[in-house]
């Protein structure tokens, strides 16, 4: 009797739940403050990986005066000649969080979470739209947004292109058909907000090149109540899907106009024997990932299959068919058409990302290609939890109501777990090494990375070994140079930057390229080769942060004291935020015997990142000078902490010790 009584509590208390997020502006509120809950934590992130170019040295993004450019200029123009980038919308998107946070990178994850939060609502309003049932909606919504096959798009600033395609894009489907309502009014202006909105997409990021298809095999799947025949059913998906076409053609010429002037070509080694072979593989990846979220990274490494690789060639294809017949299946026993379109929108949300000589050898699958097809997974898993027992007024009990508690609990915590890894370069490149150690372009990131902590026995053998496994692989020869120079090793180095030259000679192309390598000829004392390249890029562009850094070094180590102080200090102006060009404005200042000025900027530099060995190192030689001997042995002491064979803060150590 008592048991039957807390049965009855616990079905009153799920009634009234339920009853309470019948509410849409609650379910909503919900699905919004749990989604930015789970990645609250990114707003502590730095700037990561790509960042660097797009945001932190994009000089089309620092004023509103540079609005002409944006939707006749590559998002990466500065960085390289070969690049085919076109994200105006996104551009304007940075143009925004530039003018309101400046370099600040909290400001722009938490731009990121907010354009996430708001794709998890659109997803629900367009499953909706699709007449789906309101709780298998609002369950396809929950697992879109806590699903953590999105950390990357989510905890990476540079991924959120894919978000607001996405968003744009589910947008563009819901007010498709919202025209197509019966009895609607104002039917034009719901059709051409939602070409607008798909023309928003496109403008964003190609990955909603496929749109009309979905459109198209929506018309088709859902022909209406006069049942017409294959033919009328083409014929009506064709004329549906054509302005959809027309837009995306538009885009298409817009973009190819744009971009005459490029002169590089896609993958030449490789077969379209090649890319089928590889496809079900790839394929077959994308589905392990969303179906196990686990071993996430940003740089997985995923090169052609061979032919002779019969294992990774068969078993995809049995794995991808037999699904496909499952799903076929599952869609005409439950008389189901929703199944059918939502493994289409998954299919063709990654269309544009399948054809993989756009790519590098290696570098097919990233999760961020996934995001806008994921919205047809997590409704394919919401309805399959549909199918649970459960009561018939939609109210998750028993069975259902445990699946759904413990798919959220795994969700959260793979999430929790996995996105700390994108909260700095050193993280990313160590995961990516670990996960993927045969990928060169992940020894080259954490070579860099120890590089940059003064590690340079750890960094030098990465680099060497990225070679021997890929020396085809363009930047390694860069890379090479990079890190002699860093261990002292400069002959080693000359012969690695002027092969690297040779060999890749589209690098000094690109404004970013030509002032990394001119601080590298400055680091090895060939300041002619250094200047040149420096007078060079600085004509092209004069607040270019790269080059104001690059070229105020290399007059720094050229002597050239104030210079270097006036580069530098426009460095500063240009990326405040940032303590690299504050760190060596102070050496400048403190080698032209400007110590005062100089202990400040020194000073700023490490508390910003205190991570940094010569930070502490230069710093503890301003105390010093100053008179400051206490604070000066801090500051040497934490420079030996971070590397531990530095013979520099050693002598000094002892020096002072003695007296």
């Amino acid at each position: 009797m008592i048991e039957r009584i807390d049965n009855k509590q616990k079905e009153n208390v799920w009634e009234l739940l339920a009853q309470h997020f019948r509410r849409q502006p609650v379910l909503l509120s919900t699905l919004a403050v749990a989604t930015a809950v789970l990645y609250s934590g990114t707003l502590m992130f730095e700037f990561v990986w790509d960042d660097k170019p797009q945001i932190v040295d994009n000089p089309l993004i620092r004023s509103f005066s540079n609005i002409h450019r944006v939707f006749f200029s590559d998002l990466w123009y500065h960085t390289g000649r070969f690049q085919l980038y076109y994200r105006p919308l996104f551009v304007l998107w940075s143009m925004l969080n530039y003018a309101v946070v400046g370099l600040r990178a909290w400001g722009w994850h938490a731009g990121a979470v907010l354009l996430h939060v708001l794709a998890t609502l659109a997803v629900f309003w367009m499953v909706r739209k699709l007449k789906v049932e309101y709780w298998t909606a609002a369950l396809t919504a929950l697992i879109f947004g806590l699903h953590p096959i999105h950390i990357e798009c989510v905890a990476w600033i540079s991924s959120a292109s894919d978000t607001m395609a996405t968003l744009f894009a589910a947008l563009a489907f819901g007010t498709f058909l919202k025209a197509r309502e019966p009895g609607i009014t104002r039917r034009m202006l719901w059709h051409g907000c939602s070409l607008a909105l798909l023309a928003g997409a496109l403008l964003t990021k190609e990955i909603t090149l496929c749109f009309f298809a979905i459109v198209a095999s929506y018309v088709w799947l859902f022909p209406g109540e006069e049942r017409p025949g294959v033919w009328r059913r083409l014929w009506n998906g064709l004329r549906a899907a054509t302005p959809y076409a027309l837009v995306t053609l538009g885009y298409i010429l817009l973009r190819k106009y744009t971009f005459a002037a490029v002169t590089g070509t896609f993958d030449p080694y490789h077969k379209f024997r090649d890319i089928v072979i590889t496809l079900p593989y790839v394929l077959v990846f994308y589905l392990r990932q969303l179906l196990v979220p686990w071993g996430l990274t940003g740089l997985y490494y995923t090169p052609y299959v061979g032919i002779h690789e019969i294992a990774k060639i068969v078993l995809p294809v049995i794995v991808l068919t037999g699904l496909a017949g499952a799903l076929i299946f599952w869609a005409e026993k439950e008389n189901d058409p929703v199944v059918i379109f939502a493994a289409l929108w998954m299919i063709l949300g990654l269309a544009p990302a399948l054809y993989l000589r756009s790519f590098g050898n290696g570098d097919f699958v990233r999760d961020r290609y996934i995001y806008l097809g994921s919205v047809g997974f997590s409704l394919l898993v919401a309805k399959a939890i549909g199918l649970l027992p459960g009561r018939r007024n939609g109210s998750a009990t028993g069975v259902r109501q445990a699946v759904i508690a413990v798919l959220c609990l795994v969700y959260v915590g793979m999430s929790f777990l996995q996105q700390g890894y994108w909260s700095s370069d050193l993280l990313i490149y160590s995961r990516a090494h670990d996960l993927y150690p045969q990928n060169p372009y992940t020894s080259i990131g954490l070579a860099r990375e120890y590089e940059r902590l003064g590690l340079n026995q750890r960094a030098i053998p990465l680099v060497e070994g990225a070679y021997r496994e890929d020396p085809a692989y363009l930047y390694t020869m860069y890379a090479l140079a990079d890190v002699y120079i860093a261990a002292g090793r400069k002959d080693e180095a000359r012969v690695a930057l002027l092969r690297a030259e040779k060999f890749m000679p589209e690098y000094l192309n690109s404004e970013t390229g030509a002032a990394a390598t001119a601080g590298m000829w400055g680091k090895l004392g060939d300041t002619d080769r250094a200047f040149k390249l420096c007078s060079k890029v600085l004509a092209e562009d004069s607040q270019l942060f790269s080059a104001l850094f690059n070229c105020g070094n290399v007059h720094l180590m050229n002597g050239d004291y104030p210079q270097a102080e006036s580069l530098l200090r426009r460095a500063v102006r240009v990326a405040s935020e940032l303590p690299a060009p504050r760190h060596f404005l102070g050496r400048a200042l403190y080698l032209d015997g400007k110590n005062d000025e100089a202990l400040s900027y020194l000073r700023q530099a490490a508390i910003m990142d205190p991570t940094v060995y010569d930070y502490h190192y230069w710093l503890g030689l301003s105390l010093e000078r100053s008179g400051d001997t206490k604070d000066a042995r801090e500051e040497y002491s934490r420079a030996l902490q971070l590397n531990p064979g530095s013979v520099e803060a050693k002598s000094k150590l002892e020096a002072l010790g003695a007296r």
